[in-house]
């Protein structure tokens, strides 16, 4: 807000004016703080012989956004090759990084026990893949390290030498970790940030993206194709998008898990309580919106799926007591108090 109304001050009343400046102050050492730490990171990689990839934010920021301080982040991301992540790991806690002791990786995780930088009180997550081996979306050659090594292209970051994604692959990557963290959470505010990175990349490379290429790409992973296809549709709806709209139909015909119905409910849902920043109701939990968006996400029929979502709404699927009486029973104790945020609502 503060870098938008820069060119009209006198317009904005002097306590707003005060307040905005501060806080992109404190974002600009926010970032400086994280960007540091960054080079930090870079450097000890390069002193074990490896180039990083960086990701999300630490990447984008620096690429696309008119001034990068405007993008927040709450940590740092980089991908590191699967051979070379104990060397990476192992180098960055010498370097006076620290991770909590009781933790361990789960097998099969994409990155690693988020580092903390003891005096920047920074956290760094080393990945050695996009996305867990658990997940749909590793299923397919897309997110494979050869095809990703194959979108990386050659950069620096302050200077040192980093490897960051194409542009098209990035789109899409976006996309997919997107839907993936609603589908695994709950609509959250800080999951706007993907889409103004979204429309910070388009705005910057839409007219030079090589369409036809990510669509090939697309061809044998349907949840990355859904996952570009509800991005891009939302953004499109609110004309932030021009260069993609035309893409959406053939995004589209590279899926089969979503239809005409179920992308109206999830954009619907979407653009009110993320976009539109609603608050739920007593009715319409935060719980009941992810229920809805993961039934619609569903590998089903399309005729199960409209019969299962008021049944998994009232017999919530990832709950082994959905069936009792006594959970139900609790359920409306809370709705009468007002009271619906619990985890047996989920």
């Amino acid at each position: 807000m503060y870098h938008a109304m820069r060119g009209c001050p006198d317009r904005v009343p002097p306590a707003w004016r005060d307040a905005l400046r501060s806080a992109d102050l404190t974002a600009q050492v926010r970032f400086a703080n994280l960007s540091e730490t960054a080079v930090e990171v870079v450097d000890a990689c390069q002193g074990v012989g490896v180039r990083p990839t960086l990701l999300k934010g630490i990447s984008i920021s620096h690429q696309h956004y008119p001034i990068p301080h405007l993008r927040p982040m709450g940590d740092l991301d980089i991908l590191v090759p699967e051979a070379e992540f104990d060397r990476v790991e192992s180098t960055l806690l010498r370097s006076g990084f620290v991770r909590q002791s009781d933790q361990v990786r789960p097998a099969g995780s994409h990155h690693g026990i988020p580092l903390c930088h003891p005096q920047r009180r920074v956290w760094v997550e080393v990945h050695s893949a996009l996305f867990p081996t658990s997940s749909t979306l590793s299923s397919s050659a897309l997110f494979s390290p050869a095809r990703i090594a194959a979108h990386s292209v050659a950069s620096t970051f302050q200077g040192r030498p980093v490897y960051r994604l194409t542009d098209e692959l990035q789109l899409v990557y976006i996309a997919s970790s997107w839907i993936r963290d609603l589908s695994h959470n709950q609509i959250h505010a800080s999951l706007v940030l993907p889409l103004l990175d979204a429309v910070y990349l388009l705005k910057a490379s839409g007219k030079f993206l090589d369409w036809d290429r990510v669509l090939a790409e697309l061809e044998n992973n349907e949840l990355a194709a859904v996952s570009l296809l509800i991005m891009l549709a939302c953004l499109s709806g609110h004309g932030l998008a021009p260069c993609a709209s035309p893409q959406l139909p053939r995004i589209a015909s590279r899926q089969r898990i979503i239809g005409a119905w179920e992308r109206k409910i999830i954009e619907r849902l979407l653009n009110t309580h993320l976009i539109g920043g609603r608050p739920f109701t007593r009715f319409f939990t935060k719980w009941t919106a992810l229920i809805v968006l993961n039934t619609l996400l569903a590998r089903s029929s399309r005729l199960r799926k409209l019969f299962a979502l008021p049944w998994n709404i009232v017999f919530p699927p990832s709950l082994p007591n959905r069936y009792t009486v006594s959970f139900h029973a609790g359920r409306i104790s809370r709705f009468l108090r007002g009271n619906p945020r619990n985890s047996a609502d989920r």
